[in-house]
């Protein structure tokens, strides 16, 4: 049971999932995990969600340290799903949060995004002017930060569908809030990959100069409560989105392939399935504490060892060339996802 929440009152620390599909839904339940690991009531949730974050940290020499002082954390989330079905899945999925302080929307955006500050924009890239291009949408998105996940959509073509005839200007302070309605969606984007699920999401993130420092510190702890944080430029964004939201599935494929052979050696595959993520983990570890990826193969291809067999293996079938290839590939395919948004 997720607890009654008003859709039509406008609230503060509220985060709106705008099409809560595979990755949005990643995305809200590893931040669930996050705050149920670290105390389950809501009087908790900010505190104890803000610990595990600083705990993941920032990187690519990014300076913005979250600071719980000038931004809001969302204590509440608004999935919004457009079928029955994903509504039902998605509370199926829920149920096993205590609590959860979670409203399911389905069919109404422009309610869940009027009842936000925050939105995270998940629809398919090809949904983009049907999602955003409604006006009472585009409205109900005025001052407000919109933080996209899209893959292969640029932050200038969804300013052009929000905003096409108006420049973007920063929006005069007052103390009263009055001019949010009347400012400029704030529009920051962000990849993140489905390891969100399990808090070890790898994000890179973009923005533009009209992107506030309270924003960009909402945005830095939002996913490094989930993961990682690398802050990028916007030209490297496509060949990042190939190298850290579709490389899961290329490890994936591997291990896979590496069950296939223990299979036909004998090995059971749920225990040779365990051996083989558990030895990738540890390589990785040693990779992300300072090992070369070149010196670890060294060490282990020891002279007239088993391992270099295997490598050689590899190299005659092009494994280098073809890995290279389809991040190439993939960069490629990533950046055409927008077409057609200009």
């Amino acid at each position: 049971m997720t607890p009654a929440y008003d859709v039509d009152v406008a609230a503060s620390n509220t985060l709106t999932i705008l099409g809560c599909g595979t990755l949005g839904s990643a995305i809200l339940f590893g931040l669930l995990v996050s705050l149920t690991e670290n105390g389950s009531s809501r009087g908790s949730l900010q505190n104890g969600i803000a610990s595990n974050g600083n705990k993941k940290g920032l990187s690519n020499g990014h300076t913005h340290s979250p600071s719980d002082q000038d931004f809001q954390k969302p204590t509440h989330f608004i999935a919004c799903v457009r079928t029955p079905q994903s509504a039902e899945r998605l509370r199926a999925e829920l149920s096993r949060f205590h609590h959860a302080p979670v409203t399911i929307v389905q069919g109404d955006n422009v309610r869940a995004v009027q009842a936000a500050d925050t939105i995270l924009l998940g629809c398919q890239p090809q949904d983009l002017e049907s999602c955003l291009g409604e006006p009472s949408l585009t409205k109900a998105l005025k001052g407000k930060l919109l933080i996209s996940i899209l893959a292969g959509v640029t932050i200038p073509q969804i300013e052009g569908i929000l905003h096409p005839s108006s420049p973007t200007t920063k929006p005069a302070a007052k103390a009263n809030g009055s001019t949010r309605s009347q400012a400029p969606t704030t529009i920051v984007r962000a990849m993140p990959n489905t390891a969100s699920f399990v808090c070890a999401s790898t994000t890179v993130i973009t923005s533009t100069s009209t992107a506030t420092v309270s924003a960009l510190h909402l945005v830095d702890w939002l996913f490094a409560t989930i993961g990682t944080v690398t802050h990028i430029t916007a030209g490297q964004f496509d060949a990042c989105t190939a190298l850290c939201g579709s490389t899961p599935a290329f490890f994936a494929l591997f291990i896979e392939s590496l069950l296939d052979g223990a299979v036909a050696l004998g090995l059971k595959r749920s225990e040779a399935q365990t051996m083989a993520a558990e030895t990738m983990k540890g390589a990785a570890m040693l990779i992300l504490a300072g090992e070369s990826p070149d010196t670890l193969k060294e060490k282990v291809a020891t002279p007239g060892g088993s391992t270099i067999q295997g490598l050689l293996a590899l190299e005659r079938k092009a494994l280098r060339g073809n890995v290279a290839d389809a991040l190439i590939r993939c960069t490629a395919a990533a950046g055409s996802l927008g077409d057609g948004h200009s």
